[in-house]
């Protein structure tokens, strides 16, 4: 049945019912974009400079084991089957954890930024002419990019 025979009042029903799943949708993106987390805190450079060579880098195995004992601790069976074959949870897990890892080597993108001002350059030499300093500094923006390991 076409909506312009309806009745004037279902009609009116029709649009409202129109209205609100329009509205409804709006306030869901609405929601969405309110609840965006804040940032995390920054950490300071000579934090990352000195503790960033100190660590260990990912591995996939110690991640998995540190899942399957939390797993165990909340009573979800890690042991090997009774009939002695592998515990399909286990080997979930290690798949998931090989996934994520993988896709934190080989496809994620890691960008900085160096805002005007914050590399400083400061030279010094001798000539003929005597003694010879220069200090010098980014004026735009400088854009670097990292590696996961």
């Amino acid at each position: 049945m076409e909506r312009r025979f309806l009745p004037p009042l279902k009609r009116v029903g029709f649009l409202a019912e129109i209205y609100m799943n329009i509205s409804s949708i709006v306030s869901a993106i609405s929601k969405l974009f309110s609840t965006v987390r804040k940032p995390a805190p920054e950490v300071p450079t000579p934090l990352i400079s000195l503790g960033g060579t100190m660590r260990p880098g990912l591995s996939t195995a110690s991640s998995s084991a540190k899942i399957i004992v939390k797993l165990a601790e909340r009573g979800i069976p890690t042991d090997p089957c009774p009939d002695g074959t592998q515990n399909l949870t286990n080997a979930m897990v290690a798949e998931i954890v090989n996934e994520i890892f993988r896709a934190l080597r080989e496809d994620a993108k890691i960008e900085i930024s160096i805002a005007p001002g914050g590399a400083i350059v400061e030279t010094n030499g001798a000539n003929g002419g005597g003694p010879l300093v220069g200090i010098g500094g980014n004026i735009n923006f400088v854009k670097g990019m990292g590696v996961i390991q």
